[in-house]
């Protein structure tokens, strides 16, 4: 059956609502539009998109959907109650909403009722897609392959499992007092208890002439002369016939369920010699027949080889090399008595975790706020004095960082990460002429302080890289290097920040641990009891108003475990990172003291407004005055607005790291700001202005002083000069409008100089009349110039840099429809979905277009290995039609072996070769059953 028809089936009879949830949940499958139904299902099911949509899934959702890859046929699928049965813990109830979930995402499909017209076929069928058993890789639920996997995959295996089966079936048939077993299957509840003549001996190899497998009801049937058996599908058969682990490892050696129970997190394991030779005639003491049966039976339970050897012997473990062995997927099953999951998690793991008052998380999140936005304030004038050089190898070196950090006055850790800040947000930018970072900040500087936190902190939230792995590796990761980017950098801090929100109501609404609330009522009641009048509040009031104020602040490992419940599948990569996000988050003041904020949840929901409100409501408001002392310095009560600290940043140097900032006029700063275009009066005034005190006399005397050494030397700048032999003509140049348009100064009667480049002098020059000569210097024009030329290339306009968040903002307004669907739940997710506009437009496009056209779009090179790896499994030929090198179609009857990396590999009958062919040259393939007539697609 083919999955990809049938989803795309699927998909086309949706209502809209669903397919709207389905866009929402997984944007990538409309990035770009999808043309069909078909492009839709094929980009469903393709392994990179069922690989972002496994990371979507809970713990509870990916046990189900691995328990029906393991249990379901293929072609027939399962029942909720076959899954739920090997979901350890699991019922039908539980497992039915789960498996419609994962139908949601197009994950898992109905299977079609047999025959299509029955109104009651019994309980619905659920298929999982194809490619998802490639995606999640050939050990689910760390399982093993299977027997037919295996005998296919491995060389020599087939003929290993048919030396084995034959033994089996040899000691049934050969045993002295006992007889054969009929052919077919055994009769139920037939137990063949284990003969002495069968035993191993004290090597651990079979003294005996054939093993006979304890607790068996009665092994593989013999074979029948003439009759081809499938080895593979014997040892199926013969581990379906145990009830369970006990009679399969009836008389296995000492050691032998330990060494099985090292399998349980995974199927491969490593032995020495693992293809060692099985033979009866290479056992020790293979000839002596039952005398030294149950002596070497004996010894092989106290032989710590004997449990390798048992499970060797008897096909229980498979050898993949001379040194590893796999554990196959029945034996596996068999073990966990037939489970494919033996622990179902339905529920988020819950664990008391420590409380805090508000008002210290609070006090914490606003300190951590004032000092990123000093900070950075301080490092963009750092930048500013003296660009970063960059490295030949990248980065930035630890000597520049480290003059950097001392003047910032933090560790060197910190000023990584305020660095890659201010990069992600734009204020810091890469100059590609002179290799230096250099501050591009004058727009953020002019925002008020909880717009400039928001800018940093959402270009934060999708910022492509991460800064915890600065510093770390060998060799080291430099600061503003390409080996902290990562592509998947965003998807994991939010979706870090998102279990760290749902950990946080949880607990918020949860209970106050019993030691918590037990501290709480004895601080209360002393306070009660400690109040002069006696007509306080009582204790038990006071220590209600405690439990209400306390918020949870919970620890890294109850962060990643959360995190591994509701993602599990990308746990692993964010492990080593989730340490960084978070401490990065109490940076920013997203947290205050390991407790998530109220203004840290409005910006993982990206509810910009909310957090902007809060913040305003939470900072003090600027000030606009300073106090200037006798010193030469200006006092700064608080923070001021941006417009008073950028003039006193050029008016003076900023000291100290305080909430008050103070700034220090010199000889320096003063020449600086004479030289950005102030006058001494103008500074003056300023001064007088915002300071609640007179401006000091030796302050007064600083400015005139600067200013009067100010100006002897004026500096121009010059691009380009002209000249002539004939003063009257440049007198005459310069007597109309054309000096102040072509921007000409003279400097002689004969030469003047102008601000524009040669060619531009010559261009204007050109539509005044005049026919200028460049000189040699200026005789090869610029590049994309025509000096001849009447057009004038247009000025590039500059617009005011938009910060981060307002770009998602004005996103968001454009792209959202008219009607907004879905609950906070569903929107905060599990990753950062795309606004319902983009959704209704796909959608649009869908309904307006067939679902399917064969042979065309996305779906024609999927459909073709779809049905190239089903007739791999089946193990049937096709019919291959594929496009020859000079354009013209070739039928082929060929056997298909592999598809894997875009190219099928198939064996030719006609030539006896195998042959190999990509898959964008297959225009078709066509099954063809056992007696050779085309199958049915």
């Amino acid at each position: 059956m083919s999955t990809l028809r049938l989803l795309i089936s699927d998909l086309a009879a949706r209502p809209d609502s669903s397919l709207l949830r389905l866009l929402s949940l997984r944007p990538e499958l409309m990035d770009p539009a999808a043309a069909d139904f078909a492009a839709l299902a094929t980009r469903a099911s393709s392994r990179a998109g069922l690989a972002r949509a496994l990371d979507l899934l809970n713990q509870p959702q990916l046990q189900v959907l691995t328990s029906l890859i393991v249990m379901a046929d293929p072609d027939s699928g399962a029942t909720a109650a076959r899954i739920a049965s090997a979901v350890a813990g699991a019922t039908v109830e539980q497992v039915a909403p789960l498996l419609d979930q994962l139908h949601e995402l197009a994950l898992v499909l109905h299977a079609p009722l047999d025959p299509p017209d029955t109104d009651d076929a019994g309980p619905r069928l659920f298929l999982a897609v194809t490619s998802l058993r490639e995606v999640l890789g050939a050990h689910p639920a760390g399982l093993g392959r299977n027997y037919v996997e295996l005998a296919e995959a491995l060389p020599g295996c087939r003929d290993r499992l048919a030396g084995i089966v034959a033994r089996m079936g040899h000691g049934h048939g050969s045993v002295p007092g006992r007889a054969a077993p009929p052919a077919g299957n055994p009769p139920d509840g037939e137990l063949a208890r284990q003969r002495t003549d069968g035993g191993p001996d004290a090597t651990g190899q079979q003294a005996g002439p054939a093993p006979e497998v304890p607790g068996q009801q009665a092994g593989p049937a013999p074979s029948v002369p003439g009759q081809r058996t499938d080895p593979a599908a014997e040892m199926q058969r013969f581990l379906a016939s145990f009830t369970g682990p006990e009679l399969l490892l009836e008389g296995a050696p000492e050691g032998t369920s330990e060494l099985l129970a090292k399998f349980e997190s995974g199927p491969m394991g490593r032995v020495g010699h693992a293809l060692r030779d099985l033979s009866p005639a290479s056992a020790p003491g293979g000839g002596e027949g039952v005398s030294s049966a149950a002596a070497s039976q004996n010894a092989a339970r106290h032989n710590p080889g004997g449990a390798v050897e048992w499970l060797l012997r008897r096909g229980l473990l498979i050898p993949l090399d001379d040194d590893h062995v796999e554990l196959p997927r029945e034996v596996g099953l068999l073990l966990r008595h037939g489970s494919v999951i033996t622990s179902f998690a339905p529920e988020s793991p819950s664990r008391p975790a420590a409380h805090i008052r508000a008002t210290l998380r609070d006090n914490a999140s606003m300190g951590a706020v004032a000092s990123v936005l000093r900070t950075m304030a301080r490092l963009l004038d750092s930048v500013e004095d003296a660009p970063l050089a960059t490295l030949r190898a990248g980065g930035v070196g630890v000597r520049s960082v480290r003059t950097l950090a001392r003047d910032l006055d933090v560790e060197m850790a910190q000023s990584y990460f305020y660095l890659e800040l201010a990069a992600m947000a734009k204020l810091i930018s890469l100059d590609p002429d002179t290799s230096q970072w250099r501050a591009t900040a004058s727009a953020w500087r002019s925002r008020d302080r909880a717009e400039q936190w928001l800018w940093l902190t959402s270009a934060w939230l999708d910022a492509g890289r991460m800064p915890s792995l600065v510093g770390s590796g060998s060799p080291a990761v430099n600061v503003l290097a390409g080996e902290a980017n990562r592509a998947d950098a965003p998807a994991l801090r939010n979706t870090s920040l998102q279990v760290l929100a749902a950990l946080h109501l949880s607990l918020t609404q949860g209970a106050v641990p019993a030691t918590v609330a037990a501290g709480s009522s004895q601080e209360g009641t002393g306070q009660a009891i400690a109040g002069q009048d006696g007509a306080g509040v009582s204790g038990a009031d006071q220590a209600a108003a405690i439990l209400a104020s306390m918020v949870p602040a919970p620890t890294i490992g109850q962060v990643l475990e959360h995190y591994a419940w509701h993602h599990p599948r990308p746990a692993r990569r964010v492990a080593n990172a989730l340490a960084g996000f978070l401490a990065e988050a109490e940076i920013l003041g997203l947290t205050g003291a390991a407790a998530l904020t109220d203004l840290g949840l409005a910006v993982i929901d990206r509810d910009w407004d909310a957090a902007l409100a809060l913040l305003t409501g939470a900072l003090p408001e600027p000030v606009e005055h300073v106090l200037l002392q006798g010193d030469l310095t200006a006092v700064a009560p608080g923070f001021l607005s941006p417009a008073l600290s950028a003039e006193l940043s050029l008016l003076a140097e900023p000291e100290g790291s305080g909430t008050a900032g103070v700034f220090r006029f010199t000889p320096a700063s003063i020449q600086r700001a004479l030289a950005a275009g102030r006058t001494a009066s103008g500074i003056l005034n300023f001064l007088a202005t915002h300071s609640v005190t007179p401006v000091p006399q030796p302050l007064e005397y600083l400015v005139q002083d600067a200013a009067a050494r100010h100006g002897r030397f004026t500096v121009g700048a010059a691009s380009a000069f002209i000249s002539t032999e004939n003063p009257e003509l440049l007198a005459e140049l310069l007597a109309g409008d054309m000096d102040a348009h072509l921007g000409l100064t003279a400097i002689s009667p004969t030469v003047a100089v102008s601000t524009l480049t040669s060619a531009e002098l010559a261009r204007g020059m050109l539509d005044a009349g005049h026919s200028p000569a460049l000189a040699d210097s200026d005789s090869t024009p610029e590049p994309n110039e025509v000096v001849g030329g009447t057009r004038r290339a247009a000025l590039p306009a500059k617009h005011e840099a938009v910060a981060p968040y307002e770009t998602a903002r004005l996103l968001a307004a454009e792209e959202t429809g008219p009607e907004e669907t879905g609950t906070d739940e569903t929107r905060r997710g599990n990753a950062v979905g795309l606004p319902l506009g983009l959704a209704a437009a796909q959608l649009n496009l869908l309904r307006s277009r067939p679902a399917w056209s064969p042979g065309l779009g996305e779906s024609a090179p999927a459909l073709v290995r779809e049905q190239l790896q089903r007739a791999i499994r089946a193990g049937t030929d096709v019919w291959l039609t594929t496009v020859r090198s000079d354009g013209g179609p070739e039928r082929l009857r060929l056997h298909p072996v592999t598809v894997m990396e875009g190219r099928v590999r198939a064996f030719d009958p006609d030539r006896a070769s195998e042959r190999i062919f990509s898959i964008h040259r297959v225009m078709e393939v066509e099954l063809i059953d056992g007696s050779g007539k085309k199958g049915t697609p």
